[in-house]
């Protein structure tokens, strides 16, 4: 247990991934905390295009074979874009290299998405294959703090070598409890889940038509990337204005020219609200 996903994917990370012997090998839109725990490690590392599996190959096949270890880092549920990994590939990738090690950020995942909410990773067929999980307790359960799921030797492992854990205050039990009572409510919530699922293939089908040249997927969190940090602070101001409070994202968060409003859907919502979203988005970016 970690104070916060931040601080479990730079301790971690780090910790893991400690020697000029280890390769990290993340895809190109990984979070902020894992980017830092990289360069904290001050282990050689690498990118690959966003979900590119057949980028990642090619950098395994050229590179694995150098290395003791390498470090494959991805997310299951990517935080900006709302789109997801191919939990299957990485995993029939990592089989054909002894040496490589998955590491999943499920972050935006847990609680939501899966059997029970456990995740993409826990309901997918090659669970086992999966070395790392991270998840937070940020997110969906309205708490604080953060989870890695490892091995036993690797437990042991982080508990001695992961600084952001050793020298960093515990979280308070109450915060625990809390934690804990949000986990056993939601593990029988597949119903509120199912319904979210319904709310994000109606938001997407609204937003693809505004978003010719940026895939929209069906998700909790979705994208309308406008370009202009201008125009996505104006944009989300005007949606706050008419009773929706949508955040605008901007460079350094996401990439030069990416800038874009950033839907989060909860199982709160209904249909109606997603085509009155619908109805005041479209009316507000006809207007420049």
């Amino acid at each position: 247990i970690f104070n916060s996903g931040y601080h479990a994917n730079t301790g971690m990370v780090s910790a893991i991934a400690q020697s000029a012997k280890t390769l990290i090998v993340a895809d190109r839109l990984v979070h902020a905390s894992i980017i830092d725990g990289m360069t904290l490690s001050k282990s050689p590392f690498t990118r690959f295009r966003h979900n590119d599996l057949t980028h990642l190959r090619r950098i395994l096949e050229k590179e694995a074979s150098c290395y003791e270890q390498v470090l494959v880092i991805v997310e299951s549920v990517y935080s900006m874009d709302g789109d997801r990994a191919d939990i299957d590939g990485l995993a029939e990738i990592k089989r054909a290299h002894p040496n490589v090690l998955l590491y999943v950020d499920e972050a935006h995942a847990f609680g939501v998405e899966g059997v029970h909410g456990l995740g993409i990773c826990r309901s997918s067929k090659c669970y086992d294959d999966i070395d790392i999980i991270v998840g937070t307790f940020g997110k969906a359960c309205a708490s604080m703090g953060a989870f890695c799921a490892v091995s036993a030797p690797l437990k042991d492992y982080l508990v001695n070598r992961s600084r952001s854990l050793i020298f960093s205050t515990a979280l308070p039990p109450m915060t625990a409890a809390w934690t804990r009572f949000m986990i056993e409510s939601f593990l029988d919530m597949d119903a509120e889940r199912e319904h979210l699922k319904v709310l994000g293939e109606r938001l997407q089908s609204i937003l693809s038509p505004m978003s010719p040249d940026f895939p929209i997927t069906a998700s909790h969190i979705q994208p309308l990337v406008v370009g202009d940090p201008k125009r996505a602070v104006a944009l989300s101001a005007r949606l706050l204005d008419n009773g929706f409070k949508v955040l605008p994202i901007r460079v350094p968060t996401v990439p030069p020219g990416t800038d874009r409003l950033r839907i989060s859907l909860n199982a709160a919502l209904g249909i109606k609200d997603i085509e009155r979203f619908g109805e005041v988005l479209a009316e507000i970016t006809s207007v420049r």
